[in-house]
């Protein structure tokens, strides 16, 4: 099935991303064979390199049969998975199809990766850079969900934030046995440290931190 995106979506983000300041890396991993949203999402992502200023988005493909390194490098477990980043890498992770009220967290993700900062509080930004050891956030999503990208935004600016944290979006209907094992059952569903910490609902900043910072205590 093809992509289909509104023209008038498609003139909002082009005059968006008419603000990027700096190249935004995108790495996508996808598995021809095995893969039912792949091609859809490389769509995605190619039409958002075609509406960015020209070179602003680098997209890089690897594909699960070649076998590149670089999947296992970062622990790439499913398909499709994108990872973004400026010119220091971190972790802020598609996992599924980023589709539905998702096309828009990629935009604000991509926009404030290319002006390499932070939107968050600067008292948060102050208990976040003090995480000195891996932190895995994974959000459980569905396209239809109007709480969920605040969700995933909260993951992905912390794994911004800190090379420790891992900030990931899960499409939960993608991956059925990966939301049975934490049980969810509404979403969004914020799951840290394989369960550690875990709760249903769009957290407001300052709690969504503190959950994390939880999580760090036990680890």
């Amino acid at each position: 099935m093809s992509l289909e995106v509104d023209d008038n979506i498609k003139r909002q983000v082009k005059e968006i991303f008419q603000h990027m300041e700096n190249k935004v890396y995108v790495k996508f991993f996808a598995d021809k064979d095995r893969c039912l949203t792949c091609a859809q999402t490389k769509e995605i992502l190619e039409l958002l390199a075609e509406l960015a200023p020209e070179n602003m988005i680098e997209i890089t493909t690897y594909e699960r049969e070649d076998n590149p390194p670089e999947i296992e490098k970062y622990g790439i477990e499913r398909f499709p998975t994108i990872i973004l980043h400026g010119d220091t890498e971190h972790n802020v992770v598609f996992t599924g199809i980023p589709s539905g009220y998702e096309f828009g967290t990629l935009v604000e993700d991509i926009l404030d990766i290319s002006a390499r900062k932070v939107t968050l509080k600067e008292e948060n930004l102050e208990k976040i850079k003090k995480i000195d050891k891996p932190i895995k956030i994974q959000v459980f999503v569905t396209p239809t969900c109007p709480y969920c990208p605040a969700a995933v935004r909260m993951a992905h600016k912390l794994a911004m934030a800190n090379p420790n944290i891992y900030g990931e979006m899960v499409e939960a209907t993608e991956f059925p046995l990966l939301s049975q094992k934490f049980y969810v059952m509404g979403v969004p569903k914020t799951v840290i440290n394989e369960g550690d910490v875990q709760f249903e609902g769009a957290y407001p900043e300052d709690n969504f931190v503190e959950k994390v910072l939880e999580a760090y205590e036990k680890a």
